[in-house]
């Protein structure tokens, strides 16, 4: 009884998350693709978060929903598809806090006294700054492919990383990357940038 209630829980739970996350961003597409708000450089940030977060939602969230809700996991149909699903899941899932981190950084650039950092506020520098952070969360997700398996457990088969050490290293790697640097260094450029 109580896990058909999770499970419907999950179901409405991620079919809210998809409606209102596509809505929300195809919304967000719209506004920051106005030729006003085009000129700015921190647009592009907002733009290419927009257009991640979309791509988490029909990667990861759809994924998700699929598993936990209708019990269709096609992340145990091998371990090349349990491997790809959560690479490519985890560099769409990565990249979009550090576009909000580059936007706080132009921001930060934008409103510095000194005229070098101000010449970073740019088109240009955001555009490859946001190829760059595609490049660097790919680069640092790669080992999400190697690591990554279906493994056979108390509730049958699953696509988990490996246990040991990588699963040590996984869960420190994951708190770092994704919990504590983007805050902070939002934070940071925000306080700089008053």
């Amino acid at each position: 009884m109580l896990a058909q209630i999770a499970v419907e829980a999950t179901r409405v739970v991620l079919i809210l998350f998809i409606i209102l996350g596509t809505i929300g961003n195809v919304l967000n597409l719209f506004i920051f693709t106005q030729p006003t708000l085009l000129k700015s450089p921190c647009t592009l940030y907002l733009l290419a978060a927009s257009i991640d977060n979309i791509l988490v939602i029909y990667t990861t969230l759809l994924t998700r929903l699929l598993a936990n809700g209708f019990s269709i996991d096609i992340t145990i149909t091998s371990n090349a598809v349990c491997k790809l699903r959560s690479y490519v899941g985890y560099v769409f899932f990565a990249v979009s806090p550090y576009f909000f981190v580059l936007a706080c950084f132009d921001r930060y650039c934008s409103s510095s006294p000194l005229a070098t950092y101000r010449s970073w506020s740019n088109k240009k520098v955001a555009k490859r700054l946001i190829i760059g952070a595609i490049t660097l969360a790919c680069i640092l997700y790669f080992h999400m492919a190697i690591f990554f398996e279906i493994q056979s457990g108390e509730s049958g088969l699953s696509c988990n990383c490996r246990p040991g050490i990588y699963e040590i290293f996984w869960r420190i790697f994951y708190l770092i990357v994704m919990c504590i640097l983007p805050p902070f260094f939002m934070g940071l450029f925000c306080i700089f940038s008053g």
